[in-house]
């Protein structure tokens, strides 16, 4: 998402929680931003699409914490998978984001219902690879049907936590909790055939409600964003240019990519630059993601 676009959705943000998407025309949004009728319609067909924009920022940002996280751990560290989960979590609170959920669900809007379904299959897919990475690929065949039942438990924990006013409980202590409910259910799955739904339908509704699609151009622009700031030192640039390059091949060399990102990171920790470069970072790992 370009910087332009970025701002008006963050406008449209601050209008739908203030006051409620319904009631938030799109020439609300136009005015708050202080762009033309034609800019808006140049980014977004639709106010749904606006918010299906803000929803795949939130999942951005998440992406980019939890790859952040995984670089000098090990991926299949249960506790580095709790705290992923918890980004999750943690992204909506800094954004403020969960009650448009609530208001969507609520809502007539078939259209907004789509889109939160998108943005729930997205986090059941992330969840479902990387149990597969934790408890091994035994559970592959079953890690989708693995996911569902754990949000459905951390859901309803969460809320029954809410309404009974535990304000106490943290995030990490019902992500801590489940995960010993979690054991035993995957060993049901592998061992036991207590799996009840088909995976390849699972796979084709996901394959019907795709997020936007992130182009190269997208990525190569962040880049060059970055890489036109004057105060970048020497290992900084050359880094941003080889990973410039590598994004311009005709064809993605992804192990190399993945390799280059890792040093791309490290070398802006600890500057002013570093959420700038982790941006890029994140939405060259969601162009990769895309990638056949």
């Amino acid at each position: 998402m370009n910087k332009r676009k970025k701002i008006v959705v963050d406008h449209a943000k601050a209008l739908f929680l203030e006051k409620g998407i319904q009631q938030t025309s799109i020439q609300d949004i136009i005015e708050r931003s202080g762009i033309s009728k034609g800019t808006f319609y140049n980014y977004f067909q639709s106010k749904n699409e606006c918010v299906a924009a803000i929803l795949e920022q939130a999942y951005h940002e998440t992406t980019i914490n939890r790859q952040e996280l995984l670089l000098k751990n090990n991926a299949k560290d249960l506790h580095i998978l709790v705290q992923q989960i918890c980004m999750f979590t943690r992204t909506h609170e800094q954004l403020g984001i969960a009650g448009l959920f609530e208001e969507i669900m609520h809502s007539g809007d078939k259209e907004l219902k789509k889109v939160v379904m998108n943005y729930r299959l997205q986090e059941i897919e992330w969840l479902a690879s990387r149990f597969v990475e934790v408890f091994g690929d035994e559970l592959k065949p079953y890690a989708l049907e693995a996911a569902i039942i754990y949000f459905g438990a951390q859901q309803h924990l969460s809320f029954a936590a809410r309404i009974t006013n535990h304000r106490s409980v943290t995030p990490e202590q019902i992500v801590n909790s489940l995960f010993h409910y979690m054991r035993l259910i995957i060993n049901s799955l592998i061992h036991e055939n207590t799996a009840v739904l088909d995976p390849e339908k699972i796979i084709f509704l996901k394959s019907s409600l795709e997020p936007e699609q992130i182009s190269r151009a997208e990525v190569i622009e962040q880049l060059d964003d970055l890489i036109e700031n004057k105060k970048l030192t020497q290992a900084q640039l050359e880094l941003s240019e080889g990973l410039k390059q590598e994004l311009e091949q005709e064809k993605l060399r992804l192990h190399i990519i993945n390799a280059l990102l890792s040093s791309f990171l490290e070398a802006f920790r600890g500057t002013r630059l570093y959420e700038q470069a982790k941006e890029v970072m994140g939405t060259t790992l969601l162009y990769m993601k895309q990638q056949p």
